[in-house]
């Protein structure tokens, strides 16, 4: 695993409390994806995730708690599947890389596993009719063929969903 020395920034992609593109909604819970790069070989970790400030949206409530994830909407044959997985079984899938939690006061908000690599997508999970604020740092690295099977398994490999559908 090598260091390609870029960086990039992610910041509130959403924008809409129904975000149109790339998204499952089931009950409460939503899946959206922020980030999506196919490219064999490279590799993204996640060194940083923040809340940004208060913006004012009309209609929009802010802030909300949210969970960074690298699990595609797509793995999910439709909405009840979704929403089994997320009432049930989201907080305890490998796919989950951090979390924001407005609740956790003046103590650190932020959890985030800075192992984790993600080699193809990020998504966030967040309340259905919620927009949330996020800022979230990655770097990217050059990995062998092997390395991005290692970091595919290992984002899947206490999932209840199949390898080749992530």
């Amino acid at each position: 695993m090598k260091r390609t020395g870029r960086r990039l920034t992610l910041s509130n992609d959403i924008n809409t409390t129904t975000p149109s593109s790339d998204t499952i909604t089931a009950g409460d819970y939503r899946l959206t994806t922020i980030f999506s790069d196919d490219r064999e070989n490279y590799a993204w970790k996640i060194v940083d995730l923040k809340q940004l400030g208060p913006v004012v949206v009309a209609g929009a409530n802010r802030p909300v708690n949210w969970a960074l994830m690298s699990i595609r909407p797509q793995t999910f044959i439709d909405g009840p599947e979704f929403g089994v997985w997320a009432a049930n079984f989201q907080p305890f899938d490998n796919s989950l890389i951090g979390t924001y939690n407005i609740e956790w006061g003046s103590g650190n908000p932020y959890s985030l596993r800075v192992d984790h690599v993600a080699t193809n997508h990020l998504s966030l999970f967040y309340p259905v009719n919620k927009i949330p604020y996020y800022n979230i740092t990655l770097e990217e690295y050059e990995i062998s063929s092997r390395e991005e099977i290692m970091f595919k398994i290992k984002e899947t490999s206490q999932s209840l969903n199949q390898i080749g559908e992530q």
